[in-house]
C-alpha cells in the first residue's frame, strides 16, 4: 500500500493491484500555475509550486508543475521578463472552459480539469489525492538528446483521440528575480519550473521529433522537458512525462 503525503498532514493510499491487467499507464499530475512577478499575491503560489516540485523530485512522483508567467501585469509598474502573451492566451482558453468571468493571478489548473486560486494548498492536496490514484488513459513515451545548443525531443503516443495535441514545455528551476518596482518592489522572488519555451503540436500515431533552443536556459542542470497530451476541446490532460536535461 502506497501513501502520498504532500505539504499538508493528509495522505492518500491505493493498492497497485487495482491496475493489474489494464493497459493504461500509471497516474500523473500536471499542475499549471499562471503567475506574474508584478502580482503581490503570486509569491505564495510560487512558493507552493517550489515545495511541490521538491516533493515530487525527492519522492520520484509523477507530478509535473509548470509556472506560466502572463503579460497583463506588465503595464502596472514591473515588466515580468518571463512573461509571454501566448501564456495569457492559454489562461484565457481555460477561463472559457471553466466559464470564468475573467482571468486572474495566481491561478492553478490541475490536469486541465480543476482551477482554483494558486495559493490554495488544501484544494491542491485534494486534487493530488484524486489524480494520483487514477491511471492515465493514454500511453506516452519520450526521449531527449542535446546537440548543437538545442534539445531534440522524440515522442510517441498510443490510445489518444483524434484532434488531441501534445504540449512540450522547457522549464527551469532555481530562478531568482530581484524586483525593483511594482507591487513586489524590493522583494527577491524565487521560482521553480518556470516555463522558458512552450509549443503545442497536433498529435499523430507516428514517432515525432521537435527541436527546442536552449538559449533561454541559464543552467541546464536545473532544466527539464515536460511533455503532455491534451484534448483541446475539453482541455483535459490525458498523459504526461518529464525528463531532466542533466541526465541526458
Amino acid at each position: 500500500m502506497r501513501h502520498f503525503i504532500f505539504i499538508l498532514a493528509v495522505s492518500i493510499s491505493f493498492s497497485p493491484l487495482a491496475f493489474a491487467g489494464q493497459s493504461q499507464e500509471g497516474p500523473f499530475v500536471v499542475v499549471e500555475l499562471f503567475s506574474s512577478d508584478g502580482c503581490s499575491s503570486c509569491p505564495s503560489a510560487d512558493l507552493l509550486v517550489s515545495k511541490l516540485t521538491a516533493w515530487a523530485r525527492q519522492n520520484n512522483e509523477p507530478v509535473y508543475p509548470l509556472i506560466f508567467h502572463v503579460d497583463y501585469w506588465n503595464n502596472l509598474g514591473w515588466r515580468d521578463v518571463f512573461s509571454r502573451p501566448e501564456f495569457t492566451q492559454r489562461q484565457i482558453i481555460y477561463a472559457k472552459i471553466f466559464k470564468d468571468q475573467g482571468i486572474y493571478t495566481p491561478e492553478m489548473v490541475v490536469n486541465g480539469s480543476d482551477a482554483f486560486t494558486g495559493s490554495d494548498q488544501g484544494q491542491l492536496q485534494k486534487d493530488l489525492n484524486s489524480e494520483l490514484s487514477t491511471p492515465a488513459l493514454v500511453i506516452l513515451r519520450i526521449s531527449l538528446k542535446i546537440q548543437g545548443g538545442q534539445v531534440m525531443v522524440d515522442y510517441t503516443s498510443q490510445g489518444f483521440s483524434k484532434g488531441d495535441v501534445v504540449n512540450i514545455a522547457l522549464v527551469e528551476r532555481g530562478l531568482t528575480t530581484e524586483v525593483t518596482a511594482g507591487e513586489n518592489a524590493g522583494r527577491s522572488l524565487h521560482q521553480d519550473n518556470v516555463v522558458k519555451e512552450f509549443m503545442t503540436l497536433p498529435l499523430t500515431p507516428m514517432e515525432f521529433q521537435v527541436k527546442i533552443p536552449l538559449n533561454k536556459i541559464s543552467d541546464a542542470s536545473q532544466a527539464s522537458v515536460i511533455v503532455y497530451v491534451q484534448n483541446p476541446q475539453t482541455m483535459l490532460i490525458e498523459a504526461a512525462k518529464q525528463l531532466d536535461l542533466e541526465n541526458d
